[in-house]
Formats: C-alpha cells, sequence, structure tokens
C-alpha cells in the first residue's frame, strides 16, 4: 500500500483511502440542526441573506421550530384547520368522535370556528321563530264535510221559512257554531297541545346489541357540547347547545279622547335562536352515546321553557346597567317602552330529550331529523285534529327554575 494514503480502523485492520471524519458528540448533533423557520423572509436567514447582500434583521420576532427526525403524527380534525386538509370524504378522527362543524358537501370536510353571539359560526344554525305546523286532513274529506255543512244549513234556513219550524234551523246552526269553535280551538292552542303531546310521548326503549336503525325514536339523556359551544346572549351562561333570547315591548297608548294607557299585548321586539350541529346525547337508561346532528339546513323545532325572565319598565329601566349595555351591544334603542327578556338555554349536563331517526355510521350511532313528518293523531277526547311537524325535535326540560327579575 506503499503510495497511497492508510487508517487504521478501530477493529486495527488496515485500509486505504483517507480516514473518515471525527465522530460529533451530541451536543454538537444538536446544535448543526436545520436552519430556524423564518416564514418567508430573505433578511432572517442568515447565510441566505449574505448570498443577496442583505442585512440580517435582528429586531423582529420570529418563532423558531426546528426540525427533527422521526415519523410525522397525523394531525386530527380538531388540531388542523379544516382549510388545511383535503380530503375525497368525510373525515372522521380515528376515536369515533366527531367535534361540531359544518360538513361541506361538495368537499366533505369537517369545518369548524368560534361561535359568537352576534354571528352566525359556520357550526351553528338558526332556528326558526315560531313553529310551523299543519293539520293534514283528506282533501275527499274537506270538501264532503264543506257540502254537507252547507247543504245542512240550507235545509235548515228552507224549513224554518217554509214549515215554521225554528228548531231545525237552531239544531243545524248549533252544530255549525261547534264546528266553527272547534276550528279556532285547535288553530290558537295547536302549538301548546303539540308540546304536550311530543312530551308525554314515551322513550324508546334502546338495546346496545340490536339498535331500532332506520326508526323514529325519542331519547332521553345528559347533554355534551362538542368543539363549538354557545354563550347566550344577556346571562353570557357558556357551554350551551341551544340559545333562545326574545324581546318583548309593551307600549303606552292613547285612545281617541288622548287618554294614555298600557297596552297589555307584547310585541316580539328580537329574537335570536341557535342550536350547534353537532352534540352528544347520553341516555339515562342504556348508557348509550349518541351523536345527534341538527345542522346542515335541517329543520329544527325546540321546545325550550326560557329560564330568565326580565321585567324593565320605562321608570326603573336607569337602575339596570347591564340590560342598558345589552341594548347597546344589540344596537336596540332603549325608548320609553315597557320590555319584557326572556332568555332559555340548554347547557352542558343538562337534560333534554330528542325525537329523530336512528342511524349507525361504523363506532358512531346517531341521531338524524326524520325522513318523514311527525304527527300527533286524532285526539278525540282533548278535541284535536291531526297536526303535522317536520324536523328534529328538541325536548328541553319541562320545568326550569325560572328567575323573575322586576327593575
Amino acid at each position: 500500500m506503499s503510495g497511497r494514503r492508510a487508517h487504521k480502523l478501530s477493529t486495527g485492520m488496515m485500509v486505504s483511502g483517507p480516514p473518515p471524519p471525527p465522530a460529533k458528540d451530541r451536543f454538537q448533533r444538536l446544535s448543526s440542526a436545520a436552519a430556524p423557520y423564518t416564514g418567508g423572509d430573505v433578511r432572517l436567514s442568515g447565510e441566505l441573506g449574505r448570498m443577496f447582500d442583505i442585512g440580517i434583521d435582528r429586531s423582529t420576532s420570529v418563532p423558531i421550530s426546528r426540525s427533527h427526525s422521526g415519523p410525522l403524527t397525523r394531525p386530527t380534525a380538531t388540531s388542523v384547520p379544516a382549510t388545511t386538509r383535503k380530503s375525497s370524504g368525510p373525515i372522521l378522527p380515528p376515536t369515533g368522535l366527531i367535534t361540531s362543524g359544518r360538513i361541506d358537501r361538495r368537499s366533505g370536510e369537517l369545518s369548524s370556528s368560534t361561535a359568537k353571539r352576534k354571528e352566525v359560526a359556520p357550526g351553528v344554525t338558526v332556528v326558526d321563530n315560531d313553529i310551523r305546523f299543519w293539520f293534514l286532513l283528506p282533501k275527499l274529506w274537506l270538501w264532503v264535510s264543506a257540502v254537507v255543512f252547507l247543504g245542512a244549513i240550507g235545509v235548515g234556513v228552507f224549513v224554518w221559512v217554509e214549515v215554521g219550524r225554528l228548531h231545525f234551523f237552531v239544531v243545524f246552526a248549533g252544530a255549525a257554531v261547534g264546528v266553527g269553535v272547534m276550528a279556532i280551538w285547535n288553530w290558537t292552542l295547536g302549538r301548546r297541545e303539540l308540546e304536550r303531546y311530543f312530551r308525554a310521548f314515551p322513550d324508546s326503549s334502546i338495546n346496545p346489541r340490536n339498535l331500532p336503525v332506520g326508526k323514529l325514536v325519542k331519547v332521553t339523556g345528559h347533554v355534551t357540547c362538542g368543539n363549538i359551544p354557545l354563550d347566550t346572549s344577556y346571562q353570557n351562561v357558556p357551554r350551551c347547545i341551544y340559545t333562545s333570547t326574545e324581546l318583548h315591548e309593551s307600549r303606552a297608548r292613547k285612545n281617541l279622547y288622548g287618554i294614555t294607557y298600557s297596552s297589555c299585548t307584547w310585541s316580539l321586539k328580537r329574537s335570536e335562536k341557535h342550536v350547534v350541529d353537532f352534540f352528544y346525547l347520553s341516555d339515562v337508561k342504556s348508557g348509550t352515546r349518541f351523536l345527534v346532528r341538527a345542522g346542515n339546513g335541517a329543520k329544527v323545532i325546540c321546545f325550550v321553557k326560557p329560564t330568565m325572565t326580565l321585567l324593565v319598565s320605562k321608570k326603573n329601566k336607569e337602575q339596570s346597567p347591564s340590560f342598558l349595555r345589552w341594548l347597546q351591544n344589540q344596537h336596540i334603542a332603549s325608548g320609553d317602552s315597557t320590555m319584557r327578556l326572556n332568555e332559555g338555554y340548554i347547557k352542558e349536563g343538562s337534560t333534554m330529550s330528542i325525537l329523530g331517526t336512528l342511524k349507525s355510521h361504523q363506532n358512531l350511532v346517531i341521531i338524524d331529523p326524520p325522513e318523514e313528518v311527525s304527527s300527533t293523531g286524532w285526539q278525540w277526547r282533548r278535541c284535536f285534529i291531526p297536526m303535522h311537524v317536520e324536523g328534529l325535535i328538541l325536548i328541553g326540560d319541562e320545568t326550569p327554575e325560572d328567575e323573575l327579575c322586576h327593575v
């Protein structure tokens, strides 16, 4: 091996070639890591900046993240924003739990954002102020009833005029009045009867080993929020899945003689009702955990009684600075009218009932809005004809701790 450089290995063997570079200790390996992240600013890149004759700016503070070797951890749906994730299908975390958010039907991605009281976040659904129901009767039955009703009235009038028998007309007129009263009874008290019926509707028997998938079920249990909980508008109660705030006012009116009096009727001035798109419900009987999906344009019907009622008169309005501050934040003029603020909510840990269709997806048990309308059927004893509603039905506590405040 004359004429060629040689070096000796640790085993004692002589080999040709230059010796290997000296091994770096642990401290030197850590110090020779990759260059710090600069956020794309050449002035902070050290050697790269000197190549372009750019001075290094050390006054700007940039967080430094050093690269490391090893496997990359796969981010979950709760740690990475939806805008940075791309997938051809719905994203489900490995745990099987879906955090609150709205699933985009085009990309199948689950988006999430912070819910605000003034703005409706993507993970929040606006609930209609009025519970819309209708009376669904066969058209043939309606036409037959109308023909019989008009025919009976005509016969009664004819008998009264030609024969002079007044009692026939009284009988037919009484029947007509009875039908009219029943119609008014159903229309004015329909919402109250609808709520009474669904509250009294029995809970479904849930067997975790044999779930009634595809059937209409009513489940009562405890509520758990997702990652987009709501806060109430006035009381700022945190971690709610449903909030309702209604402001009514009663204005002073003048009659024809110029006398000012206070009206007994309340007019709705402001209403805000929101429900999160996703939340969880644990059955109190079987312990089964359900994922309730109320978003993506689904219709939601809520029977939730207010937990707080605030009455503010025009004379004592200045004694409630919190109420005046809330009016200012909501851009509502205080005025001289008497106001009533009702606020209700369903917060985490509360007991509530859900009426919807049961579905299953992998290891998730889901309650979706019913595919068909929900009907009360004939209530003969209470003189109510069938009433129909469409959507997911949420039922809050029947006897909440109502707080009444007079100011």
